[in-house]
């Protein structure tokens, strides 16, 4: 898996595409955290679930079907709200989704359920540069977290950021 902060930081990336950077806070704050929350699925360790279940880690929480029903749920914190709900339901989605797309390009792992519950099997892509980081916090902050913030750095973080300079970079173009 990627870090945390990693899918936070693509999620964020991605939500320049959908708005400009600024209110409303939720809007940011629900894609890093539905970006972060197919992760959720770890628990399943300490409770005997096993890796290679449906809902063990990488399974079902981190298909297309749960990042959509993720996204749907995220909604309802906009009701009211002006802006078109298509856009913010496809940013949710894909803020989801891309936990699932950084995973499949990790080092580590057995592959991600991206068409779980409809189909078990675990994909993985044939290039996987980004390092796999730990699970363990502890483990996170030694030698081995330090090459996978290098590798993360590289292959998510500083793309990730020439897509939201590009993308605020055209929206401010196109309004003037």
């Amino acid at each position: 898996m990627a870090s945390a902060f990693t899918h936070a930081a693509a999620a964020l990336a991605l939500g320049t595409a959908f708005r400009n950077p600024g209110p409303p806070a939720r809007f940011w704050l629900l894609g890093a955290a539905f970006a972060v929350a197919p992760d959720l699925d770890a628990i399943g360790y300490w409770m005997g679930v096993p890796y290679d279940s449906e809902f063990g880690h990488r399974g079902v929480s981190h298909s297309l079907f749960f990042a959509a029903l993720l996204a749907s749920v995220g909604l309802l914190a906009f009701r009211g709200e002006t802006a078109p709900r298509g856009r913010t339901w496809l940013f949710l989605f894909l803020a989801t989704a891309s936990h699932g797309v950084l995973d499949a390009l990790t080092t580590g792992g057995g592959g991600v359920a991206f068409f779980a519950p409809f189909d078990h099997e675990r994909y993985r892509f044939p290039w996987r540069p980004i390092v796999v980081s730990p699970m363990s916090i502890r483990r996170f902050f030694t030698e081995r977290g330090a090459r996978v913030l290098a590798s993360e750095l590289l292959w998510i973080w500083i793309p990730a950021t020439a897509f939201a300079v590009t993308a605020v970079t055209l929206r401010r173009r196109s309004k003037g």
